[in-house]
């Protein structure tokens, strides 16, 4: 049994895992230099975007892409929203929130595979099913990796917030309905 199987079999709670996403957060927080002031926006962050990930994937088993994006997005409109509350511009403390959302497992079983790939013995012949499986693990880690870059970007853009000074929720859901 491998280290990763034996993590994703224990009995955690789903709340558990938001507590420590929060906390995962903030460790990368810290590692990136956060203001103390933000550390509280991170942690909600944090939490708001795994429960939401958590939440699409169980609606949708296998759309890890989508719910990633979505959970990205959600992470990156509140990071707007409060911005203005800490005084801090958003990707300083939307980037350590979203790291938690990334797919650690399948890019894990991705790198297993490759390696595997590469350092066959001489003889030995890749078989279409494992070479499938692992192009499969590989695009899907590209492309929720891609949307979780994208989630975070996409409401700044959308929303055109260089500053969020004397910015509101309201206004801004106004200024993107017109």
């Amino acid at each position: 049994m491998d280290l990763i199987s034996l993590f994703t079999n224990l009995d955690i709670s789903t709340s558990e895992k938001i507590f420590w996403s929060m906390w995962v957060s903030i460790g990368f927080a810290v590692l990136f230099t956060t203001p103390k002031r933000s550390m509280w926006v991170v942690a909600i962050l944090g939490g708001l975007g795994f429960s939401c990930r958590t939440f699409l994937l169980y609606i949708w088993e296998n759309q890890i892409v989508f719910a990633s994006f979505m959970s990205a997005c959600l992470v990156g409109i509140l990071g707007i929203y409060f911005a203005h509350k800490v005084h801090t511009p958003p990707i300083v403390f939307t980037i350590p929130a979203i790291i938690n959302i990334i797919p650690g497992k399948s890019g894990y079983e991705f790198m297993v595979s490759l390696i595997k790939a590469i350092t066959l013995k001489e003889g030995e012949v890749l078989q279409i099913n494992f070479l499938m499986e692992m192009l499969d693990k590989g695009i899907k880690t590209g492309f929720t990796l891609l949307s979780l870059a994208f989630g975070v970007v996409f409401p700044i853009l959308i929303f055109k917030a260089r500053s969020v000074k004397k910015t509101t929720l309201h206004s801004l859901l106004a200024k993107s309905k017109k």
